[in-house]
Parts: structure tokens; sequence; C-alpha cells
């Protein structure tokens, strides 16, 4: 009985210490960074001047705030611009076992033009399974006309396939390398879009 009651004890002082070190004052604020950058010396309110073009004054935190696909960089002291990053999504589409899912842009968020790739991909076969299951419920005659038609058109089926897996493949990487939108948050935590960097 003790020691059935001491292991329901100690579960029971586990959850509450766990609930309490997370709910403790300043636990929730940890996630949560300052993009204020205030402004330069000798100014503020709304005669503050900004260090920087890629920010803007904000009478609502009282200090300059990044423009859209901008951010203020604290060391060097210069604009430079901000979004996702270019690199792994390149790598990813690059690769043709990855490419050809397309899922470079899945990376970056774009789930349309990762939806067009899949729907490229796997969209012929169930169209072929679909072609099988009535094939084998007998939906075909045996004539030898009809079969040579069935194998002509999956021979052309096929390698019309494979033309338009390696045309998206090839265009993926040169998309990719121009650095398109994907989604990315302004300085409130709105959605907006914004160029690969890196």
């Amino acid at each position: 009985m003790t020691q059935r009651f001491n292991l329901t004890a100690l579960l029971f002082i586990t959850l509450v210490y766990a609930s309490s070190a997370y709910l403790m004052r300043g636990g929730r604020e940890l996630n949560v960074v300052s993009t204020t950058t205030p402004c330069n010396f000798g100014t503020n309110g709304s005669e503050c001047i900004c260090p920087g073009k890629c920010l803007t004054y904000r009478n609502s935190t009282g200090g300059c705030e990044h423009n859209d696909c901008w951010k203020w960089n604290t060391v060097t002291e210069k604009c430079e611009p901000d979004g996702k990053d270019f690199i792994a999504p390149m790598v990813l589409q690059s690769v043709p076992f990855t490419g050809i899912f397309g899922s470079g842009f899945g990376n970056i968020g774009r789930w349309d033009l990762f939806g067009a790739y899949m729907a490229v991909m796997f969209g012929p076969v169930v169209i072929l399974c679909l072609t099988c299951c009535y094939v084998m419920v007998g939906g075909m005659s045996q004539d030898e006309s009809q079969q040579d038609l069935c194998a002509c058109i999956g021979k052309c089926g096929s390698c019309l396939w494979c033309v338009a897996i390696l045309v998206l493949y090839i265009w993926g990487i040169v998309e990719m390398a121009n650095k398109p939108l994907a989604p990315f948050q302004d300085w409130q935590g709105n959605p907006i879009e914004c160029a690969l960097v890196g």
C-alpha cells in the first residue's frame, strides 16, 4: 500500500512541478524576440530618425521596425534582405530523387507547386490503376486490334510521363535558382511573401 502511495505521490509531484515550471513568470515569453530597433541617438517620438533605410518608425512600438522582406543587422549596422533560406530548398530540388517530387518547393511552403509535382508524379499511376481495374473486370474484349491499341497507348503514355517529369525537374531547378517568392511574416506576424535569401 505504501509503495503504491509513494508511486502515486511521486507522479503527482512530478506533474505539478513540470506544469508549474512551464507556467512560471517569463516561461511563456522565451520564444518572443523583440525586433524593435531604437532610434538614432538624440531622436525619439515623431522626430525619430531610424538608423537604416529598411527601418520605419512605428508609434505602436515606440521604435523602428523593419520593412517587409528586410532585417536590421545589429552587428554590422546595415540592412539585409530577409526571408527563407535558399540553400536547403535548392539542394532538395537539385537531387534527382527528391527533385522529381518537388520537395524543394514543399520545403519553402509553396504547396501549390509541390501539389503540381505530386499530380504529375502520381496522376498517371492512378489512371493506370483505374485502367487495369477496367481491363480486369472485362471491359475490354480480347480483340487483337484493341490489345495493340492499348500497348501503343501504354508506351506513348509512359514516354510522355517521363518527359513531363524531366521537364518539371529541370524547370524546378531553374525556378529555385531564380529565388522564387515564399511565404514569410512581417514585423507584426502577418503573412507576406519574400524572395529566398542566401
